[in-house]
């Protein structure tokens, strides 16, 4: 076919291949391995598939079925059934029971071995293409306090980091971190600690998500003898943190209450639990702090027998919320879809071990399939 058709028509027939097919290709000729490694179709092939699957997006599970060191992972359709696209293996094994899924940008997940016991251990996974990086140890030591991590992409330079916040003292009760921050371009951390901010980021239950260019946490601040908690960002383009109010119902809430993030298509959402109500407030405009609503309010015993332990999730366009419930009688947890327009919870065929279940949106991608055996391990 090369022989005949012109390079850039190849180029964009190839360019709409799936993953698998395209990993195919690259057996097929020299000129096409060339073409399919090279950033530039990578990028290119990214961009058409974001644009493809931006009302759609795959749902990566992970979840422990009875043991917690045996981690599974699949890959879901978004659809009325939650079907099962694929089910990729994790290529490398925690030294906990299981590692932290810190989040997921353009393909790649990153892995953080630090549940129990933290090893310095960063671990990016592209699961489509079956690669992954070990990134270098830190230089900043494991702290005595906590360390809290996010992951995105820095659209300027082309560039996926890794930023990390260390707590090593406390400072007249404000948290005062070192930060340092991982470039995969680079392969090597740098300290940004003259960009800390003064918000301390919960030990327990810290979660975070990369939305328009930015990661974000749920973090507080001591102001006198009260506590304001707000969402933290971290602009990885600028290299830059600010802070987006919460609404005052969260923002009063004292910091040991259990408060997550996640995202929500190009938004964020909070979810809170306390006094046994799950709630989920949804930002609808990213940024418009009037646009904070209420979404979904609920208690633990929505359905007899059972216990809701997390809200996972959205999908469905926010119509539905992914629960991971505890069953009293069999002594097991599963995964149900939650309609509170219908009050219905629907099975998923999912399950689980309580507590180890974690959901991100995910989209198929060649990231990383440019980089060299020297900092590449493959699967």
């Amino acid at each position: 076919m090369s022989e005949y058709l012109p390079p850039e028509i190849i180029t964009q027939i190839l360019l709409r291949l799936p993953i698998k097919s395209l990993l195919q290709c690259t057996s097929i000729c020299k000129s096409w391995n060339s073409l399919i490694k090279h950033t530039r179709f990578i990028n290119n092939h990214l961009n058409l598939n974001l644009e493809k699957t931006s009302n759609s997006p795959l749902l990566l599970l992970r979840h422990c079925p009875k043991d917690p060191t045996r981690e599974l992972y699949s890959l879901h359709l978004d659809n009325g059934s939650f079907q099962e696209h694929s089910k990729p293996e994790l290529p490398v094994q925690s030294l906990n029971e299981c590692f932290r899924i810190v989040g997921s940008c353009n393909g790649l997940i990153l892995l953080s071995d630090d549940y129990l016991t933290d090893y310095n251990m960063f671990v990016l996974w592209n699961p489509s293409i079956r690669k992954f990086i070990t990134l270098a140890k830190p230089h900043v030591p494991k702290s005595p306090n906590h360390s809290v991590y996010g992951f995105g992409f820095d659209s300027k330079k082309n560039d996926y980091k890794v930023v990390r916040l260390v707590y090593l003292r406390q400072n007249e009760g404000q948290a005062c971190p070192e930060i340092e921050l991982y470039s995969l371009n680079s392969g090597s951390w740098k300290s940004i600690t003259s960009a800390a901010p003064s918000y301390q980021i919960a030990q327990n239950f810290w979660a975070q998500v990369f939305v328009n260019g930015a990661v974000h946490w749920v973090a507080s601040c001591k102001k006198g003898n009260c506590f304001r908690n707000v969402v933290l960002s971290f602009d990885m383009s600028n290299e830059t943190f600010q802070e987006i109010e919460l609404p005052e119902d969260l923002a009063c809430e004292l910091p040991t209450k259990y408060m997550a993030i996640s995202a929500t298509g190009k938004s964020i959402c909070v979810k809170h639990f306390d006094q046994n109500i799950h709630t989920m407030w949804v930002m609808r405009e990213y940024g418009v702090v009037e646009s904070w609503e209420k979404q979904v309010s609920f208690d633990v015993h929505v359905t007899l027998n059972f216990r809701v332990l997390q809200v996972l999730g959205c999908r469905k366009n926010n119509d539905e919320f992914l629960l991971e419930r505890y069953d009293h009688g069999r002594k097991i947890g599963e995964l149900v879809s939650h309609d509170p327009k219908k009050n219905t919870n629907e099975f998923l065929g999912i399950h689980t071990d309580p507590g180890y279940s974690c959901i991100v949106y995910y989209t198929e991608s060649l990231v990383l399939l440019d980089k060299t055996s020297r900092s590449m391990q493959i699967s």
